[in-house]
């Protein structure tokens, strides 16, 4: 798959750029980018590219200054730059100190994704098994089952909405069964996510206000499995055993939240991308559908491809790193 200037029509972009009031116009993408700029949602590549070509570690002033590296190698290096970038903080722009709330236990809330070393490292064994293809194999056959059903209520009209009708559907719908949360909450995750996500980036306390029905959510959940364990996910992350007793309630709060906000947008985005790829790039569907062989690869190429996946690291002290200095709480873009 090769790069391409078409833009990128996403459902979700869009909406995010609808949001937001209209700002001054980008003077230079490699000093001056906007990532919430209508223009640059569409068509990121073209931005890309320019910055790989004058500037490959571009920078901002807006939302709070961030850095944005546009280079494989760099990014890859800058992934390992541990513990000098840190990844507590990888939202890409931080809530207003007025509406961050403290949390005494000293545990991150998204955790293994919010955590550093060494706690990134247990949090991350606690949950990788339960997404193991053995691990997620209880899941498969009701995802397949969802899939066709959310198909056959739209296929006799000849069109849908691939995003909204099909894409945006999915995600919630396991992620609430795997979490063993009843199916009736699925239209409240979905206003949950865009909350937090695709609203609440511009909206602060929105995110904030989200942020905490989440939590309190997931606090309610938690409780009730302690004291009623179930066969689901939440249940089984209480009964993970971490320094002779059980995990905390904040880091499985941390890791529900996580469930719920990063697998569901992350999860709508690729599929979407996948979905929009193949309808405006005929020759590669027409391709898939002649040599269904070709499936295995095609899904680790559009997900490497339109990798829904931007996070942020802080620079943990002042450093170094391609002829750029970031001085410490400097935010960088992993635009992975």
């Amino acid at each position: 798959m090769t790069e391409t200037t078409e833009t990128h029509s996403d459902p979700a972009a869009a909406a995010v750029a609808a949001s937001i009031p209209e700002r001054c116009p980008v003077s230079d993408v490699t000093t001056d980018y906007d990532m919430f700029d209508a223009d640059y949602l569409r068509d990121p590549f073209t931005a890309w590219a320019e910055m790989r070509d004058r500037c490959p570690i571009a920078h901002t002033d807006r939302y709070g200054g961030s850095w944005l590296p546009t280079k494989y190698d760099d990014l890859q290096a800058m992934a390992k730059m541990v513990p000098e970038l840190s990844s507590k903080s990888p939202i890409v722009i931080d809530l207003p100190e007025a509406l961050v709330k403290g949390d005494s236990t000293g545990y991150n809330a998204a955790a293994p994704i919010t955590a550093d070393p060494p706690e990134q490292n247990w949090t991350r064994r606690a949950l990788l098994p339960h997404f193991t293809p053995k691990g997620i194999a209880a899941e498969t056959e009701y995802t397949k089952r969802l899939c066709h059903e959310l198909i056959d209520g739209f296929i006799e009209n000849g069109s849908c909405d691939a995003a909204v009708d099909y894409a945006q559907q999915i995600p919630p719908r396991v992620i609430a069964k795997k979490l063993g949360v009843d199916a009736s909450m699925v239209d409240d995750f979905i206003e949950w996510v865009r909350g937090v996500l695709e609203l609440g980036l511009q909206q602060p306390e929105l995110r904030a206000k989200y942020r905490d029905i989440i939590r309190d959510f997931f606090a309610a959940e938690v409780a009730d499995r302690r004291a009623n364990p179930k066969d689901d996910l939440i249940t089984a992350l209480c009964q993970t055993e971490h320094e002779g007793g059980f995990l905390p309630d904040e880091v499985v709060i941390g890791m529900c939240n996580l469930q719920l906000v990063a697998g569901i947008d992350t999860t709508w985005s690729s599929i979407g991308s996948a979905l929009w790829h193949l309808a405006s790039h005929d020759d590669d569907r027409r391709r898939l559908v002649n040599e269904p062989d070709l499936w295995n690869t095609a899904v680790e190429e559009l997900l490497r491809f339109y990798a829904p996946v931007t996070m942020a690291r802080n620079a943990a002290e002042d450093v170094q790193y391609g002829g750029v200095e970031f001085k410490k709480g400097d935010k960088i873009l992993m635009n992975f």
